[in-house]
């Protein structure tokens, strides 16, 4: 197998707190990409933990997305290289112009800027981190105190890894960070799931509904943000007429405010076929994941536009009975925190997120 351990996280305090342990013990090299990195205080931790180490002798390189970390961005990677920490921000806002020193994308100024204003709706959503090339932590927490509130709490999964395949996220993190073709293949989507070239995305995206098309038993999916291409609407249909048990949930209060309007949208279609669509109400739903019959996804991907079309995700897949066992109690627990949707409540609903259907037109960018 290509994971020797598989230690499933949905506390934010015991995520955080096990992954500074492994930074600060860290003796080699660490490869951090994620979103979102901001210097509140949960950041300035883990800032200190990554100088720390550095301090140490160890190799540190951090990449953060333009957009995701636009508030501290450049302060981060003006503060890295201070401590010889190479940070790298992926496609900054065309104009944030002090930023380009720190992007991925080499070349002139002028390339610089054609590249950002061309690539301004693709984004570096992975978030996971590499340390000593023998361990990786992968799931949907940003670095930044939002994900340790209480009023209301957030949702999230992530993961701890170890194992032989921890060098496919090394690979992964190294071919975006040197804009050079990955040596992931097919064979090592047993593995783990990315898009950084336009082949892997088709695969990744072609594996997807192939699996939901395949489905033995179930097809259990948490996506904070729901907005899934026709192909998927389609496999989930095919998968719940077929008898499988076919449950979805999302988020009925969200960090990006419209999208549970959004994802309303695509409610009625699914659950006159028998999908049963659960809201969560305990929180802000941030946890992506699809689990089917005895295997498990869960990464940065959400079942939306961006993440099938736009964006850089980074997915892991877990088969131990362990961790199924665990992310089906956690899918479990949310489903119990949620309202399940009834076919009665659609007028209402579609009263209360009318605007819903106008940002269908919008979908290929959220």
């Amino acid at each position: 197998m290509g994971w020797e351990s598989e230690s499933v996280y949905s506390s934010p305090e015991a995520y955080y707190r096990a992954l500074l342990l492994d930074i600060n013990n860290a003796t080699q090299t660490i490869e951090l990409a994620v979103y979102i990195f901001t210097l509140d205080t949960l950041g300035q931790r883990f800032f200190d933990a990554l100088v720390g180490a550095a301090g140490r002798g160890v190799r540190v390189c951090v990449q953060v997305d333009g957009i995701g970390s636009v508030d501290d961005g450049e302060t981060l990677a003006a503060s890295f290289a201070r401590e010889n920490i190479d940070c790298r921000i992926y496609h900054p806002l065309p104009w944030y112009l002090s930023a380009y020193r720190w992007s991925v994308t080499p070349g002139s100024f002028a390339g610089k800027l054609a590249h950002f204003i061309l690539s301004l709706n693709r984004r570096d959503h992975r978030k996971f981190c590499v340390i000593d090339k023998q361990l990786a932590w992968c799931g949907s927490f940003n670095l930044c105190a939002d994900h340790l509130a209480k009023t209301p709490p957030w949702r999230d999964y992530g993961v701890r890894l170890t194992g032989f395949a921890v060098a496919l996220l090394r690979d992964n993190f190294y071919a975006v960070w040197e804009r050079r073709p990955s040596v992931i293949t097919p064979h090592d989507f047993r593995f783990l799931r990315c898009n950084n070239s336009r082949k892997l995305r088709r695969m990744r995206n072609r594996l997807l509904v192939q699996r939901i098309r395949l489905a033995r038993e179930r097809v259990w999916i948490v996506s904070a943000y729901f907005s899934p291409s026709g192909e998927v609407i389609r496999a989930l249909k095919r998968a719940r007429q077929a008898g499988m048990d076919v449950r979805v949930v999302v988020a009925d209060r969200s960090d990006i405010t419209v999208f549970p309007s959004l994802s309303a949208t695509y409610y009625a279609d699914l659950m006159t076929m028998g999908v049963a669509i659960y809201a969560y109400q305990a929180g802000i739903l941030h946890a992506k994941a699809v689990l089917i019959d005895d295997e498990c996804v869960m990464g940065s991907s959400n079942l939306n536009h961006r993440s099938f079309y736009h964006d850089l995700e980074l997915d892991v897949l877990l088969a131990s009975p362990q961790s199924v066992a665990t992310v089906t109690e956690l899918i479990e627990q949310d489903m119990a925190d949620s309202v399940r949707a009834s076919l009665d409540d659609l007028s209402v609903m579609s009263r209360r997120f009318w605007f819903g259907w106008l940002l269908r037109a919008l979908r290929y960018w959220m």
